[in-house]
């Protein structure tokens, strides 16, 4: 699998440079045209302290990541040069650029929709093997659920994309992962504050960017959050702090956890883990060669491109499952839970 993975990485690397002709101007005209959203991995107040949108930050460091040089940048945005040394500084003090011998460089992981495409394509090996891990698993997943009894409330099948995705891939696995794969024991330190930090282009507004599913929480009542998964999830968060009857509808939709399926949710990830690390560390040659050849070695330590990255493999793996009828995912792209 191994030979396999950096020979197809060659050939994809050839032809996304190949797609790659836009000019500094047509580069800086989609920019300015494009949406961005900002992602944080984080925990407790380990947070930005700025915004990060204000006088066009953002985008100032989606051109430098585009490798547009900081003055065709100035220019289209209007900034004068002591603007322009000011933001500099400002982003280098918050830890967001470093200018060293190589030039100026984003220090958070930024992409493109046409970079995520290519994310997804070099994922491609480590989310098949994952799949198909998984795949494997589901008879054993499905004998424990019977044998706690949970079979008798609950429908293994309508809850399929949340403990086969969620629970065994992001919610309840990623901070292990975390640990376990990149064995890092802190985030990286950004003015005093440790997180992992992202700019994605939004091509397709109706779901979050690059159809990656992810957590994201709405506040009920003052004891009740709501999680919500899925890849859809921001206007559902708007409508519950201002629509009362789409509120009472979504929690009656939404599946409480009991003490025993979170007990069952914890137990099924801790027994799945050992096997994703394995397909991780078979193909962590293969994941530094990706690392190095789009660019993000340039700009970002090789933990924070995976943390990010990983959000594409898991996804495309939980689509391969429900490809092959394995889970389903909700008609609406996403799971209510409380």
């Amino acid at each position: 699998m191994k030979t396999k993975s950096l020979v197809f990485l060659s050939i994809l690397f050839v032809v996304a440079c190949g797609n790659n002709q836009k000019t500094s101007q047509e580069l800086l005209n989609s920019i300015f045209n494009s949406t961005y959203e900002h992602k944080i991995i984080s925990k407790g107040d380990n947070l930005p302290n700025f915004n990060r949108q204000k006088d066009s930050l953002d985008l100032f460091l989606v051109a430098l990541h585009e490798r547009i040089e900081p003055k065709k940048f100035q220019k289209k945005a209007g900034w004068s040069d002591e603007m322009l040394k000011v933001k500099t500084q400002f982003l280098i003090d918050k830890g967001w650029l470093i200018d060293d011998d190589k030039g100026l460089r984003p220090t958070v992981f930024i992409v493109s929709d046409e970079q995520g495409k290519e994310l997804y394509e070099y994922g491609m090996p480590l989310a098949t093997d994952i799949a198909q891990s998984i795949e494997k698993e589901i008879p054993f997943i499905k004998e424990k659920f019977k044998a706690r009894g949970l079979s008798d409330n609950y429908d293994f099948d309508s809850m399929s994309f949340l403990i086969l995705s969620n629970v065994l891939l992001d919610n309840w696995q990623i901070m292990e992962m975390e640990a376990t794969y990149l064995k890092k024991e802190n985030r990286p330190e950004r003015h005093g504050k440790f997180y992992y930090a992202s700019i994605e282009e939004n091509a397709n507004h109706d779901f979050e960017p690059f159809g990656i599913y992810g957590n994201q929480y709405g506040k009920i009542n003052d004891s009740t959050y709501l999680s919500i998964y899925g890849n859809n999830r921001t206007i559902v968060n708007k409508r519950l702090k201002s629509d009362t009857a789409f509120k009472d509808s979504v929690m009656n939709l939404a599946l409480k956890l009991t003490p025993e399926l979170y007990n069952f949710f914890d137990e099924i990830a801790k027994d799945y883990k050992p096997k994703l690390m394995e397909i991780l560390n078979e193909q962590t040659d293969y994941s530094r060669e990706v690392f190095e050849k789009t660019g993000y070695s340039d700009e970002i330590a090789f933990e924070e491109f995976f943390i990010w990255w990983y959000h594409f493999i898991y996804t495309d793996a939980t689509n391969r499952l429900a490809k092959r009828n394995k889970l389903t995912i909700p008609n609406e792209g996403k799971f209510y839970y409380w």
